[in-house]
């Protein structure tokens, strides 16, 4: 019968065609602006992640696994030069810079804090916050016992650029230690918690402090987000060869919340695309069934000219894939219409937990259209097998019989 018949009785059962295609293309944009939305909040996550974390970390598997006794963890000069020389082989490879964390006691005088201070090299290419800075600057390659504070932990403890605060710590060796830094700068950061805790100190200073010459972690830099395992797995594959007692783990392993919200993400999805495209499969067989009842006599009076069951069958089933087809196609321009009018809006958002305010967005890709294209395409066509199966068995005295 070729294409051309399908869109003929497509055409003249105007009313009935529209109500379909309007069907499944508001289902369609629907499930295409969510996806885009989600994917949007999953991609400013990630990049908020990896600008916490760097691609990947490298540290020993003791830090990793919470099994640590003392500083016991602290990773050599030697084993870092190492790992340096298997990251110059990676073509995505950036850069990389070493970290010293360690807990600490902040004092100003009148009040304390308990902080996080993580040592880091000044001006690295990687992992320094210095554009964060709002106040002062970030750390600088002469600096010595300087720190770069939060913006909240700054309110809190009234502290402002030429502060001198008081961190009191405990060495490698089980000594106390205390020292003065003088605040170079003030940083913000989307979240409140980290503001509050990590106070960024000059990783030459630190090593001196803790009287070591070790770091606990290499921070990596690639040029891609998504090759971040397969360099992962380079790695811990050549560190394990080597005899070297290191362990790589990406952005999202060091970040428990973002493995958690992609899930939350991935299973609300799920659940929208199986309500929408159930949703579409009830109407569109409602409106084919109907359609069916209508036709009955022109079912009758063709099969009474020859034609087939299995003729009829794929006329019927022809019908639905281009609704199909059609329908998809114009919920994923509508939807597209969509995201760039909610885009425009700059709808202004402060997640639980932050103090700096997000633009909603939503994004789309191809690979992101052809979800809710393919659910939309295979709900309509699953919901057109019973009436044409039903048109196709429909005996032609049945069929003609006239009432």
């Amino acid at each position: 019968m070729g294409w051309r018949l399908p869109l003929r009785s497509l055409w003249r059962n105007r009313r009935r065609t529209l109500l379909s295609l309007a069907v499944i293309a508001l289902g369609t944009a629907v499930s295409l602006f969510v996806l885009g939305f989600l994917e949007n909040s999953r991609f400013q996550i990630q990049e908020s992640t990896v600008q916490e974390y760097g691609n990947l970390q490298v540290a020993s598997p003791k830090l990793w696994k919470n099994e640590t006794d003392g500083y016991d963890y602290l990773v050599s000069p030697r084993d870092v030069a190492r790992l340096a020389s298997l990251l110059e082989m990676e073509p995505g490879f950036r850069g990389s810079t070493s970290e010293l964390q360690f807990p600490g006691l902040l004092g100003t005088g009148r009040e304390t804090q308990v902080i996080r201070a993580i040592g880091i090299e000044p001006e690295n290419p990687v992992l320094d916050f210095a554009e964060h800075a709002v106040a002062g600057r970030g750390l600088q390659l002469s600096d010595t016992a300087s720190a770069f504070v939060g913006r909240t932990l700054a309110e809190r403890l009234s502290l402002s650029v030429g502060s001198v605060i008081m961190v009191t710590l405990t060495t490698v060796n089980g000594a106390y230690n205390a020292s003065p830094f003088t605040v170079v700068g003030i940083y913000k950061y989307s979240n409140e918690q980290f503001e509050q805790q990590v106070v960024f100190v000059p990783l030459a200073f630190a090593q001196r402090l803790l009287n070591t010459d070790g770091v606990d972690r290499i921070v990596i830099s690639l040029d891609r987000i998504e090759a971040s395992n397969p360099v992962a797995s380079r790695l811990a594959a050549a560190l394990q060869t080597d005899g070297t007692h290191l362990a790589p783990r990406t952005w999202d392993d060091l970040s428990p919340f973002y493995r958690q919200l992609a899930s939350y993400f991935n299973a609300l999805f799920a659940f929208l695309s199986l309500a929408i495209s159930i949703l579409v499969f009830f109407i569109i067989l409602q409106v084919q069934t109907l359609a069916f009842l209508e036709r009955t006599r022109e079912i009758g009076t063709i099969r009474a000219l020859g034609t087939t069951q299995r003729e009829v069958f794929g006329l019927f089933f022809s019908e639905s894939a281009w609704l199909a087809v059609l329908g998809s196609s114009m919920g994923v321009a509508l939807g597209a219409l969509l995201v760039a009018a909610f885009n425009a809006v700059g709808i202004q958002w402060l997640p639980p937990g932050t103090i700096e305010k997000f633009t909603l967005g939503a994004r789309i890709e191809v690979k992101t259209a052809l979800v809710p294209f393919a659910v939309s395409l295979v709900a309509t066509l699953l919901s057109a097998l019973y009436p044409a199966a039903q048109a196709s068995r429909l005996r032609v005295v049945e069929a003609l019989r006239i009432e």
